[in-house]
C-alpha cells in the first residue's frame, strides 16, 4: 500500500497521494485523551464481534465507541463491513463518524489518527476540518475498493470539493491539499476533462515527478493520446519505473513486441502486481492468445486484494478486457456475462456497450452462415463406443455438453425436451424400462441438427451377465467445493420500506455453523450485506465464473420481499428499491434465470423473506449410503422459505430453527428436505403464524435428487 522514496506515497483509488516525511509529524503527537482510548477500546470489541458474528452487538458496541470519540478503530470497523460487501454500512459508519467530529464545539483540535498512515503509530492532532477531510478520503478509498462506480464518484466528488481550512503547521507544503489536487484530476479524469486532470499533477524537478508522469501516462491512456502517454514514458526517470511504464502504454495501443521487450526490465515485484496481468492480457488480446488472455485476466482479479496492491485498474475496464478473452473463444455467452458485468459497476462505459453490441451483430451473422450441426459429448452416464451402459436403477439423469458457434437452441433426449443453458450445458432424467435406446438431439440457432444414440440396460442387480457387454468404468469425477452466498438487505435508502434489525445478523449466523460444522471454507462464503439490485445481479454473474459443475451452492436471501397479486408475480427489495417505483424491484424470476445459468451440481436456495414462496414453480459421496449416493449424483435446484405467500416478522422463527436444525445435527448427511421435514416445518408453524415451504425451482434446471449438508 505504501512506496517509499523521500516521501510517503499512498494510493487512494488510483491516484498517488504524497505526504511529507514523518519529522513533520513529530512535534504533533497528541496527549493522553481518556474519551479517545474508551472510545478505541470499544471500537476494537465491536471488531471482534463483528468477527464473531454477533452483528447486533458489533452494533451497538461501534456506536457506542463513535458516541464517545471518532477514532481510527471505527474506521477499520467501517473497513470490516466494506470486505464483507457491505459498502451501505460502511458509509453509514463512516457519516456517524463525521458527525460526531462536527459535533466537536468550536473550531479547535481534536484528537485523531490518520486512516492511511501505516508508518505513524501515535495519535495526531487535528483541525476539526482536517479530521473530516481525512475521513472523506478514507470514505473514497473505501467505496474505490468495494462498491461502484456511482458510489465512488459520489463520494470523489465531495472529499475533491471539500473546503479545506488552512493548517499552520503544514504551511510550506500541505499533504491535505497535495491529496485534494490529486482526487481533483481524478474526478476530471472521469468527467473526461483530460486537460483538467493533467493540470492538477504539475511536473517539477522534485522527487515525485515520476509519480506524476505516472498520472499523466494514465490520464492520456483514458484519452486516447498516445503521442503524450509515451513521451511521459520516456520522461521517466527511474529505470525500473521507466520499463515498466514504456511495457503498459506499448501493451495498451498493441506494439505487443516492444511491450514485451520493456517487460524483460520490469521488476519481478512489480510482475506479481494485479495491473501487471491486465496489460499481459491486453498483449494477449493484440496477439490473439484469447486463452492466455483470460488467465491473466482471472490473475488479474484474483490479487485485487486491498491493501497487497499499490496500484489498481478500474473493475469495468477488467471485466471488458474478460468478455473479449471470452469472445475470442466463441464463447458468446460467456462474453456477454462479462461485458454485462463491467456495465453493472458502470452502466455508461462505452468501450462495453460498442463489445456488447459488436458481439449481437457478429453473433447474428455467424446464425446466417452457420451450416454445421452442433457436437454433443455426453458426459453422464459415460458410454463408450459400442458399449452399453448398464443401470440398476428405475431412472437414469443424462447429461451433457451441446457446442455450436451460433449457440444451442434446445435439447431433447427421447423426443422430450430437457433443461438446457445457453453454454450449451444440458441434463435431464429418463424413465427405465428394460433395453432403452437413448436418442439426445440438440439443434443450434440457425436451425441445425445433430444426434447422438446410445443403449442403457436395466438390470435387476448391477453385475453385468452378457459376455458381450464390457463394464464401462465411470469416471472419477473430481470432489465438488461447497460455495454460500449470504445476501441480507437490511437498511433501506427509501424511507416508505422499512430498515429490518436482523438480516445481517441471521447471515452471519448461518455463516458461522456452516463453517465450524460443514464442508464450507471461509473463503468459499461469500457476503453481500446492503446490497443494490445491480449488485446482487453483478455477484451472481460473477459466480458463474468461478463455480464448477462440480461444486455445490447455498444461496441464502435475508430481506423483504413483496407480491402483486394482479400480476402474480413475486419480488425482492434490495435496499435500492423504490416503494413506488416497481422497476426497482428485483423479480424473482430474474433471479431463477441468474440461478439457472450456474453450473452448480446441488443448488440450495433459502430465503427468508415476506411472500418467499412465490419462487416455486409448484409446490412442493463415496461413504454415503445408497439413497444419499442418488440423490447426490442428480442435479438439484431446490428451495426452503421461511413463508408462503404471506408476511414473515424481522425476528425470524424460521432462521431460529434453521440455525438450531444445522447446530444440533447428527448425521454425516442432512438432505435440505429431511431437515425441512423433521427439523422446521412444525416448529416455526407452532410457534407462528407463518408456514414454511421447501420444493423444487424447475425453471433453474431441477433434475432430481437434493442439497446435502455434508457434516464434517
Amino acid at each position: 500500500m505504501l512506496l517509499c522514496l523521500t516521501a510517503l506515497v499512498v494510493k487512494a483509488g488510483s491516484i498517488m497521494h504524497e505526504f511529507p516525511s514523518n519529522a513533520v509529524f513529530s512535534s504533533l503527537n497528541a496527549p493522553k485523551v481518556p474519551e479517545f482510548d474508551a472510545a478505541n477500546k470499544l471500537a476494537l470489541q465491536a471488531q471482534a464481534e463483528l468477527t464473531a458474528g454477533n452483528k447486533t452487538m458489533a452494533d451497538s458496541l461501534i456506536n457506542l465507541s463513535i458516541k464517545t470519540y471518532p477514532t481510527l478503530e471505527a474506521m477499520q470497523y467501517a473497513l470490516q463491513l466494506g470486505r464483507l460487501s457491505d459498502i451501505v454500512g460502511a458509509n453509514l459508519i463512516i457519516q456517524k463518524i463525521i458527525n460526531r467530529t462536527h459535533a466537536f464545539e468550536g473550531d479547535g483540535e481534536v484528537v485523531y489518527v490518520r486512516p492511511y498512515y501505516n508508518t505513524i503509530q501515535k495519535p495526531l492532532m487535528m483541525t476539526k476540518n482536517r479530521a473530516v477531510f481525512q475521513w472523506l478520503v478514507a470514505a473514497q478509498d473505501y467505496n474505490y475498493s468495494f462498491g461502484d462506480r456511482a458510489a465512488y464518484v459520489n463520494v470523489l466528488q465531495a472529499t475533491a470539493m471539500y473546503k479545506l481550512e488552512p493548517f499552520k503547521a503544514w504551511s510550506q507544503n500541505d499533504p491535505d491539499v497535495n491529496v485534494q489536487r490529486s482526487l481533483i484530476g481524478k474526478l476530471a479524469l472521469y468527467s473526461a476533462d483530460y486537460q483538467k486532470a493533467v493540470s492538477m499533477f504539475p511536473l517539477d524537478n522534485g522527487n515525485m515527478r515520476d509519480y506524476r508522469l505516472i498520472e499523466h501516462i494514465e490520464i492520456y491512456q483514458q484519452a486516447n493520446d498516445y503521442a503524450s502517454a509515451l513521451k511521459s514514458a520516456n520522461e521517466i526517470g527511474n529505470k525500473l519505473i521507466k520499463a515498466q511504464q514504456l511495457y503498459q502504454v506499448y501493451a495498451f495501443w498493441g506494439e505487443t513486441d516492444k511491450a514485451m521487450e520493456h517487460y524483460g526490465k520490469v521488476d519481478n515485484y512489480i510482475k506479481e502486481q494485479n495491473l501487471n496481468f491486465y496489460y499481459l492480457a491486453l498483449v494477449d488480446l493484440h496477439k490473439k492468445n484469447f486463452a492466455s488472455a483470460k488467465q491473466n485476466i482471472e490473475n488479474c482479479l484474483r490479487l485485487r486484494d486491498i491493501g497487497r496492491i499499490m496500484r489498481t485498474v478500474d473493475k469495468w475496464m477488467v471485466y471488458k478486457a474478460y468478455g473479449d478473452a471470452f469472445a475470442g473463444l466463441n464463447e458468446f455467452d460467456k462474453a456477454k456475462d462479462q461485458y454485462n458485468i463491467a456495465l453493472l459497476y458502470y452502466p455508461a462505459y462505452q468501450p462495453a456497450i460498442d463489445a456488447l453490441a459488436k458481439l449481437e451483430s457478429g453473433h447474428e451473422q455467424i446464425i446466417a452462415a452457420d451450416k454445421t450441426p452442433p457436437e454433443i459429448n455426453i458426459t453422464e452416464p459415460t458410454p463408450a463406443r459400442g458399449l452399453k451402459v448398464i443401470t440398476a436403477g428405475n431412472n437414469v439423469m443424462v447429461k451433457g455438453l451441446a457446442t455450436d458457434p451460433s449457440g444451442i437452441k434446445e435439447v431433447t433426449v427421447n423426443g422430450l425436451k430437457v433443461y438446457s443453458q445457453t453454454s450449451g450445458a444440458f441434463w435431464g432424467d429418463v424413465a427405465m424400462t428394460g433395453i432403452n435406446k437413448i436418442t439426445v438431439t440438440a439443434t443450434d440457432m440457425a436451425g441445425n441438427k445433430a444426434q447422438k444414440t446410445f443403449e442403457i440396460e436395466k438390470q435387476a442387480t448391477p453385475q453385468v451377465a452378457d459376455k458381450d457387454i464390457k463394464p464401462v468404468v465411470p469416471v472419477e469425477e473430481k470432489e465438488g467445493k461447497n460455495y454460500c452466498l449470504l445476501i441480507a438487505a437490511q437498511n433501506y435508502t427509501d424511507s416508505s420500506i422499512p430498515s429490518l434489525e436482523n438480516p445481517i445478523a441471521d447471515a452471519v449466523k448461518l455463516k458461522l455453523v456452516l463453517k465450524s460444522q460443514y464442508n464450507f471454507t471461509e473463503s468459499n462464503i461469500i457476503p453481500l450485506y446492503n446490497p443494490k439490485t445491480a449488485d446482487l445481479k453483478r455477484q451472481l454473474l460473477e459466480l458463474n465464473n468461478t463455480i464448477q459443475p462440480e461444486d455445490n451452492l447455498v444461496i441464502f436471501y435475508a430481506g423483504h420481499g413483496i407480491w402483486v397479486d394482479k400480476e402474480k408475480k413475486g419480488y425482492w427489495l434490495m435496499t435500492d428499491a423504490q416503494y413506488k417505483d416497481r422497476n426497482t424491484w428485483l423479480p424473482n424470476k430474474d433471479v431463477l434465470d441468474l440461478i439457472a445459468k450456474l453450473p452448480s451440481r446441488h443448488t440450495l436456495l433459502i430465503t427468508d423473506a415476506c411472500f418467499s414462496g412465490s419462487v416455486f414453480k409448484t409446490r412442493g459421496l463415496k461413504d454415503a449410503p445408497p439413497a444419499i449416493r442418488e440423490m447426490e449424483n442428480r442435479i438439484s435446484r431446490v428451495a426452503i422459505t421461511s413463508g408462503n405467500d404471506t408476511e414473515v416478522p424481522d425476528e425470524s422463527v424460521f432462521m431460529k430453527y434453521l440455525v438450531k436444525a444445522l447446530s444440533e445435527n447428527k448425521e454425516k448427511y442432512l438432505t435440505a428436505q429431511k431437515m425441512f421435514i423433521n427439523q422446521i416445518l412444525e416448529a416455526v408453524m407452532t410457534e407462528s403464524k407463518t408456514e414454511p415451504r421447501y420444493g423444487t425451482l424447475e425453471l433453474a434446471g431441477h433434475v432430481g435428487g437434493d442439497f446435502i449438508f455434508n457434516k464434517k
